[in-house]
């Protein structure tokens, strides 16, 4: 069965912020100063050290964070799905960048200035950015369980199940994801080859389905 030790604690957290999310909806003075802007597949919505002057956040379709290192080798750091807002940093340039993924994805922009300005005037809106940022926080805390404290294998199980989560309340419903298999495999920080290994092994098992590249449907519930 598709199994990993922090399956219920995944699940339940992605259950608990899914409803606060539902319950807060988007602030009332966030669309009055919003900007939305389409991106095509690939492009750049922001790149490391470009000034820090916007906050956003994904309408639809999805994107990926992005590091550079001093050798050339990119490191994903995040995927940013519908909902999810990106851009918070204490400085005046990105370290990171980041990028569409999927053709059309959308983004509603926020001039920094501005939306710092109404949250001083706005108590209830700064909460809201506080708790945002709270969210950005606990999903990297999430994906470092993942990342850090599991075997390649495990890794794999565990993203998938995350990530079907995040797409989709209900595991046995089929989802696309957004990225690719090379993406999956920098984001882990494990071979393409061993991605593909894992998918493999566990459409035998039928603990997952596959219907086409990239839409996959969990087939048994996850054991706790």
């Amino acid at each position: 069965m598709l199994e990993h030790h922090n399956s219920e604690y995944t699940g339940q957290s992605l259950a608990w912020r899914d409803q606060q999310q539902s319950d807060a909806g988007e602030p009332e003075a966030l669309p009055s100063i919003a900007r939305v802007r389409r991106f095509g597949r690939e492009q750049e919505i922001y790149s490391q050290e470009d000034r820090s002057d916007t906050w956003y956040r994904i309408v639809s379709g999805a994107a990926r964070k992005y590091i550079i290192h001093a050798n050339g080798r990119r490191q994903i750091v995040e995927i940013h799905l519908p909902g999810d807002f990106f851009g918070f940093t204490p400085h005046n340039r990105h370290r990171f960048g980041v990028q569409s993924v999927i053709d059309g994805t959308s983004i509603e922009c926020y001039p920094r200035q501005r939306l710092e300005a109404l949250a001083d005037a706005n108590p209830a809106l700064a909460r809201e950015l506080r708790m945002r940022s709270f969210e950005a926080i606990e999903r990297l805390q999430e994906q470092m369980l993942i990342v850090g404290t599991m075997t390649a294998k495990e890794k794999v199980r565990a993203f998938l199940i995350y990530f079907c989560e995040r797409i989709s309340k209900a595991q046995n419903e089929g989802v696309a994801l957004p990225i690719s298999r090379y993406d999956m495999a920098d984001l882990l920080g494990i071979s393409v080859e061993t991605v593909c290994r894992v998918f493999t092994e566990l459409q035998q098992r039928g603990a997952i389905s596959l219907q086409g590249p990239r839409r996959v449907r969990l087939t048994r519930r996850v054991d706790r």
